[in-house]
């Protein structure tokens, strides 16, 4: 498998003039999907209490809310095989995900903390992570329908892996004095997101080829299926639907540019 990553990351930089309209190309991508889930049981969180919410309404982390976003951008190369029916992409991939936790109604939070002295309580808005990834995603599209013409309709199936090059999972104190226990807390609660993550993503895409060869693609995103544990620390996530565009050049668009 890694010799057919490899060949399909680097036949877009080899002279193809014999073909005068090669399957090969380059393109751009960028999409977003949205996430959502259950709270993580590291994190126990209770309302504060106000002229609306009872002490027995305040309790328990299902008044909190969880939410988040991924969006991504990446560099790819693109190789189509029988007939152009068949097309298979790899390159490299940014992803960057952002997850929040704040209160169902506008309140504020007491975030829980066991310690050797008992309870600790801490006064917050809400929590963040961010987390940003490298990855290489794998994957490939079959027409439905259109390969003889210039618009097409094809469902697309991928993995993708990647590495964590950043991230940062922050605490929003109502009181500016309590920031500087912020690492503290999240330490003690256990292990950090995971530093590798797989998954599994499809959907279903409308292309669009312009005369010079260039393909401009629409894409609804399944729900992608991350196959790791311990992805988040914030979230046990449930991931929605997105979209992706993308456009892609034929190799030989940029030869003829330098000939030119």
């Amino acid at each position: 498998m890694r010799y057919l990553l490899l060949l399909i990351l680097i036949f877009p930089f080899v002279c193809t003039e014999a073909q005068q309209n090669p399957p090969l190309r380059i393109g751009i991508e960028y999409g977003s999907y949205g996430m959502a889930g259950e709270i993580d049981d590291r994190w126990e969180f209770r309302l504060a209490k106000t002229p609306y919410v009872s002490q027995e309404d305040g309790t328990g982390s299902e008044h909190v809310y969880g939410e988040g976003e991924v969006d991504y951008a990446g560099l790819k190369s693109e190789l189509s095989v029988w007939g152009n029916r068949l097309t298979l992409a790899s390159g490299l991939r940014y992803t960057r995900i952002n997850q929040q936790i704040s209160p169902t109604w506008d309140s504020q939070l007491y975030l829980y903390r066991p310690s050797s002295q008992g309870i600790e309580l801490f006064r917050v808005r809400g929590m963040n992570e961010s987390l940003g990834y490298i990855g290489v995603p794998l994957e490939a599209d079959i027409l439905l329908w259109g390969r003889l013409s210039n618009w097409q309709a094809y469902v697309k199936a991928g993995m993708q892996a990647g590495v964590k090059i950043h991230g940062k999972t922050s605490l929003d104190f109502v009181s500016k004095e309590m920031e500087k226990y912020g690492d503290e807390i999240i330490t003690a609660a256990g292990d950090a997101p995971s530093d590798f993550f797989l998954n599994t993503y499809g959907g279903l895409g409308l292309r669009l080829i312009l005369n010079n060869g260039i393909r401009l693609s629409i894409e609804a995103l399944f729900s992608p299926n991350f196959l790791t544990k311990d992805n988040f620390s914030l979230l046990t996530s449930e991931t929605y639907g997105g979209g992706q565009l993308s456009v892609s050049f034929p190799v030989n668009l940029f030869q003829q540019s330098r000939k030119n």
